[in-house]
């Protein structure tokens, strides 16, 4: 039995310096929708295309965390993520999305028995499904723009699940163990929020049929995308104070 097991806490993500632009660029290239996105009815393409984009931006903050707030990490900030069109407003989006998904789900985190651990981990589920920021309405305004793209006419959501099957295959062909890891289990997690939220036909699929995997891996994703939020905000701020003081040099 040649198969790795890695416990998230104990390999976090960072940066191996494996060089992924190759598999970047065939995702943004062949998996991303390229056709008619600027069409009002086209929605759901366009909402497809920034959850992956805001994969790309979490592995990003994780990559320029690593580095740190330097001049050098600066400048990537700049180019992976400030200057990189929609890229930091993807991120929150992908946040807010696994974030609607998490409260869909709270009847099954809650009811849990977690292989008997459950009298110690339901707490903490009650206390994150209850929580302001997954219940505040601006977050859930997201999950609801995207059921209304997804239930246009002429969106064709079997597409959207045709595509996530293919980003989850493509991170076979990531070299590196670790980063191929952690890009499954943000592309699981994404996928798992929009089986929740959209399902077949727009309107979302019971949490109760998302397997113990899909559920651990939307929980991980909201999680990763939460602390690349927190990165860029730490990068913003150290960014606003170094041109502050170019500003009064």
């Amino acid at each position: 039995d040649f198969t790795e097991y890695y416990d998230l806490r104990q390999v976090p993500e960072r940066d191996t310096g494996y060089d992924g632009r190759r598999v970047w660029r065939f995702i943004h290239q062949k998996i991303c929708f390229q056709r008619e996105l600027d069409l009002r009815e086209n929605g759901w393409k366009r909402d497809y295309n920034r959850l992956i984009s805001g994969m790309h931006a979490a592995v990003d903050c994780q990559i320029i965390a690593d580095i740190g707030a330097s001049d050098y990490g600066l400048t990537e900030y700049h180019r992976r993520l400030r200057d990189e069109p929609g890229s930091i407003e993807n991120l929150y989006f992908a946040y807010m999305l696994t974030l609607c998904a998490l409260r869909e789900c709270r009847e099954r985190l809650c009811k849990c028995n977690y292989l008997g651990d459950g009298a110690e981990i339901r707490p903490v589920m009650e206390a994150l499904t209850g929580s302001l920021l997954l219940n505040c309405g601006p977050v859930q305004r997201a999950a609801q723009s995207s059921r209304q793209h997804a239930l246009q006419p002429n969106a064709m959501i079997w597409k959207m699940r045709l595509r996530t099957r293919d980003l989850l295959r493509v991170m076979n062909c990531v070299q590196c163990n670790l980063c191929r890891l952690h890009g499954k289990v943000l592309a699981m997690g994404l996928a798992s929020a929009m089986q929740v939220l959209l399902g077949k036909g727009g309107q979302g699929d019971n949490p109760l049929l998302l397997t113990r995997v899909q559920l651990g891996a939307l929980g991980a994703t909201a999680a990763k995308l939460g602390v690349a939020c927190e990165i860029v905000e730490t990068f913003r701020q150290a960014d606003e104070e170094r041109a502050a003081a170019e500003a009064a040099a």
